[in-house]
């Protein structure tokens, strides 16, 4: 069992776990970035409707309403943003590949950094071009175990759409816990 380690505040505490899962997978991510992430996570921390919206609508709703497009989109991208990296099961649920979450949760962001709806635009055009990157952290964050999250076709066709370091690592012929479970090519 890993040792756990608390910090004095809840600020505190993401942006260590937040900064451990960005070690454990190879990412290091920019202050504004992890900032956002950070301050993402706390805001959404206790909001269990988290991808249980057709957020699809809610991206084209934002585009309709310029009073309340920032929110909106900010919201979008980072709900898919979530769903992808902590909440893949959801995604199963509704029968919807992750790439689908991806692609959203990218054209939100992206969407956001060019409509100068935005206040501040650098931390929005980094998410859209690293949201992959971002998805792999929150995936670090939630388990240590991608069997757990991920099987190993759903890894296969999240590294091919979306081009997933963490996801190609899944699938590679030899890796051991594919071998384990019987998948790949064994080597004699």
């Amino acid at each position: 069992m890993p040792k756990l380690h608390v910090e004095p505040t809840a600020t505190a505490q993401w942006q260590s776990l937040v900064r451990t899962a960005g070690r454990t997978c190879g990412a290091r991510l920019a202050e504004s970035v992890e900032a956002y992430l950070v301050f993402m996570l706390m805001r959404f921390t206790g909001r269990s409707e988290v991808g249980r919206r057709a957020l699809a609508l809610d991206f084209l709703e934002a585009l309709q309403e310029p009073d309340r497009k920032a929110e909106q989109l900010r919201d979008t991208g980072d709900e898919c943003l979530l769903v992808c990296g902590l909440f893949p099961q959801r995604a199963r649920r509704r029968r919807l590949p992750v790439r689908y979450y991806v692609d959203l949760g990218r054209g939100a962001y992206g969407t956001l950094a060019r409509s100068g709806a935005a206040s501040e635009v650098e931390p929005f055009d980094a998410l859209e071009h690293g949201f992959v990157r971002l998805m792999e952290v929150l995936q670090a964050m939630r388990s240590h175990d991608p069997q757990q999250w991920l099987s190993p076709l759903e890894a296969a066709e999240l590294a091919v759409d979306t081009g997933s370091t963490a996801a190609w690592e899944r699938v590679r012929p030899d890796n051991a816990t594919l071998m384990r479970s019987g998948g790949g090519k064994r080597r004699h």
